[in-house]
């Protein structure tokens, strides 16, 4: 069954197929959660604390649960939620890892702009952000967002437009959601993230 939601994935991810084509196994979620936790961790781990990073990554699968059920909910759709809630975690886990190395190599100069935003009009030199590298994060994001639009066109049947707008609500909703929780959190532990509240994409969005 692995080789089969690997390859159902790969598909997925060139617009080849959609969620319906994932397997329902109800059982299959115990090993994607922590599989996507994971991917977020680590991806999370490279602008923040591990604490807040964990904290990020558990927010971003509780919200990405969150959002799918409701939207397959209002749609009257929801037996197709844990094949759709798969698709999102798989595909996600991918952008997620794939997003790692780019954004590592970027990092310490976004942290440095962050922290004094005002270099970039004094002293735009002192930065050294790669182009390249810049290039590839964005159309890393653009992906992982045209994919999770997909996934919601096929699992609510909705139009192209409708999907655009629907991913667009709920990557915003669950940014939105992630980066409060672990500033609330922070706050309260007295842990400071390095670059903004939660420093990376949720997953899914």
């Amino acid at each position: 069954m692995l080789t089969t939601v690997a390859t159902v994935t790969l598909r997925i991810l060139l617009f080849r197929a959609g969620p319906q084509d994932l397997p329902y196994a109800p059982t299959l979620t115990r090993l994607l959660i922590p599989l996507a936790l994971l991917a977020n961790f680590a991806l999370a781990a490279v602008s923040l604390p591990p604490p807040l990073a964990a904290l990020s990554s558990a927010m971003g699968v509780l919200g990405l649960a969150l959002s799918s059920r409701t939207l397959l909910r209002l749609r009257k759709m929801e037996n197709r939620y844990l094949q759709t809630f798969h698709a999102l975690l798989l595909t996600g886990a991918v952008a997620s890892l794939a997003t790692i190395a780019p954004l590592s190599e970027v990092m310490p100069d976004m942290i440095k702009l962050f922290q004094h935003p005002e270099l970039l009009e004094q002293k735009p030199e002192s930065l050294d952000l790669p182009s390249g590298t810049m290039f590839l994060l964005g159309m890393l994001m653009l992906w992982n967002f045209v994919v999770s639009a997909h996934i919601y066109r096929q699992a609510a049947e909705l139009s192209s437009f409708a999907s655009i707008a629907v991913a667009m609500l709920i990557s915003v909703a669950l940014q939105l959601f992630v980066s409060a929780t672990t500033s609330v959190f922070g706050s309260l532990l007295g842990l400071l993230p390095l670059a903004g509240s939660s420093g990376v994409p949720a997953v899914g969005g």
